[in-house]
C-alpha cells in the first residue's frame, strides 16, 4: 500500500495552536511559539488549520481524539512510513506503530489515525514498560481484533523479543521527531530544567517549582509498582495518595489506622488526620488498582506499628522510621527519572495536590450543569444532523492504561 504525502503546511499550520499548548505544558518550558489565526468553520476547510479545544493537563485526559488532532498525526505518521523505499521495512514500521497505537489508546486507534504529536515521555516509557511484559503480544492482538471485527486471531509469542521492543523504541522516536519537524509538538530534546556544559554534563537549574499534571502523577505511580519490590510498592503508594489529593504532611503522618475498609461495599478509604486540632480530617477513596498496589505494600510491610509508608533497609528490610523530607526529596529525583517526568520536588507535590482536588471540584460542578442540559442519546438521533453526531464521537478523550493493558 503506498502512502501519499500531503503538500508542505503554511508557516501558520506549522505551530502548536494555543488551544493544544496548555496540553503540551508538560512537556516543554519554553514559551509556545503565537497561534495561528482560527480558519473559518465550513465544508472542505483543512482540518490541520481547524482549532483543538483545550485540554487542562490536570484532567485526567491523555489523548484527545478531535479531527484536527488526528489529522495531525496523520499527516506525521504518512510522512515517517513514506520515507522507507522497501516496501518489507516499511510494513515493519507501519506494524510498530500498530503495535504502539493499540497499547497507548487502549485498542481504540491504529497505526495512522492517532495523534502522535500528543504521546508525551512519561507515555512512551509506561508503553514499553507494557511491552515488555509477559503476555503483552497476547493482550494486543486481542485488542486488535476487538477493534476490527474483520481481523482473524492470529498466534503470537508470549513475549515481544528484545530487539523487536527495541525497534518499537525507535519508531516512536521516528514519528516524534517527524511531528517535531512538523511543527506539531517542540521537540522534547529542547525541554528545560538542566542546561548542558560543553562537556555534555548536565548542570542543575534553579528549581521553581511547578505544578505536576494528572498523567505525570499516573505515570509516577506505575512506574514505581513496575519495580515489584517494596521501595517501589511503598512509592505508588506514596504517589497514589498525592494523586487522590493529600499533601506530603499527611501522607507522612498515615498510620496502619488510617486505612478503613468496608467489607459491605468493598471500598478502601485513607483517612488522613487534621494537622491541627479539632477537625474530621481528610478521607479519600482508592480506587481498585491503588489498592491493589496498597495491598502489594501491605504485604511486605507487615502490621506492625507506627507509619504506614516507613523507611526501608538494604534488601528491602522495613526500618519503620517515618519519611523525612530529605529521603522523599531522593524518591521524586529517582522516581521522576525512572518516568520519564521532568524533575520535581516534595513541595510540587503537595501543591499540584490541593491544584487537583480544586480542578476536580470544578469539573464536578461542570459536568453535573452539563448532564442537566445536554441532549441524551435518543434526543440526538433525533434533532442532531449524522455528521455533528460523528462529529461529537471523534472528538472524545482517553486515558492512558499506565498500569497495564486490561483484555
Amino acid at each position: 500500500m503506498s502512502v501519499e504525502v500531503a503538500p508542505p503546511l503554511s508557516s501558520a499550520a506549522s505551530s502548536p495552536s494555543e488551544q493544544t499548548q496548555a496540553f503540551f505544558q508538560t512537556l516543554t518550558d519554553r514559551a509556545p511559539d503565537d497561534s495561528p489565526p482560527n480558519a473559518e468553520d465550513g465544508m472542505g476547510a483543512d482540518p490541520l488549520t481547524q482549532p483543538a479545544p483545550q485540554v487542562s493537563p490536570q484532567g485526567s485526559i491523555d489523548f484527545l481524539l478531535h479531527p484536527t488532532e488526528l489529522a495531525k498525526g496523520r499527516r506525521a505518521a504518512e510522512n515517517y512510513l513514506s520515507s522507507f523505499r522497501s516496501e518489507d521495512t516499511r510494513k515493519i514500521a507501519e506494524e510498530a506503530l500498530e503495535t504502539l497505537a493499540t497499547v497507548i489508546s487502549g485498542g481504540k486507534c491504529d497505526s495512522v489515525e492517532f495523534p502522535w504529536q500528543q504521546v508525551r515521555p512519561y507515555h512512551g516509557a509506561a508503553a514499553l514498560t507494557i511491552l515488555k511484559e509477559k503476555g503483552a503480544p497476547q493482550r494486543i492482538e486481542t485488542l486488535r481484533c476487538r477493534r476490527d471485527t474483520t481481523r482473524s486471531y492470529r498466534v503470537v509469542p508470549d513475549a515481544y523479543p528484545a530487539r523487536q521492543v527495541q525497534k518499537i523504541r525507535s519508531t516512536l522516536s521516528k514519528v516524534i521527531k517527524e511531528c517535531c519537524e512538523l511543527g506539531f509538538v517542540i521537540d522534547p530534546d529542547q525541554e528545560g530544567g538542566a542546561s548542558k556544559s560543553k562537556t555534555g554534563s548536565a548542570k542543575p537549574a534553579t528549581h521553581a517549582g511547578r505544578l505536576l499534571a494528572d498523567g505525570e502523577l499516573r505515570a509516577l505511580v506505575a512506574a514505581s509498582a513496575a519495580e515489584a519490590n517494596a521501595e517501589g510498592f511503598r512509592d505508588a503508594v506514596f504517589f497514589a495518595l498525592v494523586y487522590r489529593g493529600l499533601k506530603i504532611a499527611e501522607i507522612t503522618a498515615l498510620t496502619l489506622e488510617s486505612v478503613r475498609f468496608n467489607p459491605k461495599t468493598g471500598a478502601c478509604n485513607v483517612v488522613a488526620q487534621p494537622s491541627h486540632g479539632g477537625g474530621r480530617g481528610r478521607k479519600v477513596t482508592l480506587t481498585n488498582d491503588e489498592l491493589i498496589v496498597l495491598e502489594d505494600w501491605l504485604d511486605r510491610r507487615g502490621d506492625r506499628s507506627g507509619p504506614l509508608l516507613c523507611t526501608l533497609a538494604r534488601g528491602g528490610k522495613v526500618e519503620g522510621k517515618r519519611l523525612t523530607i530529605a529521603l522523599l526529596k531522593e524518591v521524586c529525583a529517582s522516581r521522576a527519572k525512572l518516568a520519564r517526568v521532568p524533575e520535581f520536588v516534595p513541595s510540587d507535590l503537595s501543591r499540584s495536590a490541593e491544584s487537583l482536588t480544586n480542578h476536580r471540584k470544578i469539573a464536578r460542578r461542570k459536568a453535573a450543569r452539563a448532564a442537566a442540559e445536554s441532549l441524551s442519546s435518543a434526543e440526538k438521533a433525533l434533532y442532531l444532523h449524522p455528521a455533528e453526531v460523528e462529529s461529537d464521537a471523534h472528538s472524545q478523550a482517553i486515558q492512558f492504561p499506565f498500569l497495564g493493558l486490561k483484555p
